[in-house]
C-alpha cells in the first residue's frame, strides 16, 4: 500500500512522526522526498494564475488526495 507519511530529519535519519505498522523490522520501502512548502513563497503566487487556471489546479489537487490513504 502506497501513502504518504511525516517525517523529520534528525542526526543524518528520516524518522516518521508516527508509527509505520505496515513495514516490519529492517523491511525495505521507497520514498519520495518533498520538503514541507514555505508559506511566505506560496504567498508570493498569490494572484499569478487566472481563475480558469486555478480550479484546474484545485480539481487536480482534491483528485490527488482522494487517492491517499492513512490519515492526515
Amino acid at each position: 500500500m502506497a501513502r504518504m507519511i511525516e517525517v523529520v530529519y534528525e542526526d543524518n535519519v528520516l524518522k516518521p512522526l508516527m508509527p509505520i505498522e505496515e513495514l516490519k523490522k529492517h523491511e525495505r520501502a521507497w520514498i519520495i522526498l518533498c520538503p514541507h512548502p514555505k508559506k511566505e513563497v506560496l504567498h508570493e503566487l498569490v494572484g499569478t494564475l487566472a481563475h480558469d487556471e486555478a480550479e484546474e489546479m484545485q480539481t487536480l489537487i482534491d483528485e490527488e488526495f482522494e487517492n491517499i490513504d492513512g490519515e492526515w
